[in-house]
């Protein structure tokens, strides 16, 4: 199973959707970790419905639209989801061109870094608001009844982001402080 599978998998595994469903709950589920490109839904639910992890549910049939497919979770392809959920990981790779950037901060005049670093302070607190938003929307649709509510997973992935971020607007700071004093 492709990594884009198991993404694709994850969502569906939650509620049955359209391709295009897909498509927008990656960028606004998942987008913060988790990227999809244009081209890769549907050759890739085609795969999964070949392989049987999923099925078409139905087609949505709007009179001045084409049928919409929905697509399910099928037994094997939960099955095959929970196994992949709990297999060991391994470390992930952090890509931050930010980061390759603030390595260089050595060769560079500290006004014009101190720019660059308030810029990328500014918009992991930008990200910052929008994780905090969203863990206030996710708490309301929280069942408390539900042993195992899979809005509790997502407070989860929203509470690593909420972290990250205040993680990185805290090296900011350190960096901008640093550079403050070397002017």
């Amino acid at each position: 199973m492709s990594s884009i599978q198991k993404a694709m998998l994850t969502l569906l595994a939650r509620e049955p959707l359209t391709g295009y469903d897909i498509k927008q709950q990656m960028n606004s589920r998942m987008g913060a970790f988790w990227k999809a490109n244009n081209n890769q839904v549907y050759p890739e639910l085609s795969k999964m419905e070949e392989e049987g992890l999923i099925r078409l549910k139905e087609v949505e049939h709007d009179s001045y639209r084409p049928p919409r497919k929905v697509y399910e979770i099928t037994q094997v392809g939960k099955e095959s989801l929970i196994e992949w959920t709990i297999e060991p990981v391994e470390l992930a790779t952090i890509k931050d061109e930010f980061l390759v950037k603030a390595y260089n901060t050595w060769l560079v005049d500290p006004e014009k870094m101190l720019i660059r670093i308030e810029e990328a302070r500014n918009l992991h607190i930008k990200k910052l608001s929008i994780y905090l938003d969203k863990m206030e929307e996710l708490k309301d649709m929280l069942d408390p009844n539900l042993k195992f509510d899979p809005i509790s997973s997502s407070m989860d992935v929203v509470e690593h982001g909420i972290l990250y971020e205040r993680m990185y607007i805290e090296w900011c700071d350190k960096v901008i402080k640093k550079l403050q004093k070397s002017k």
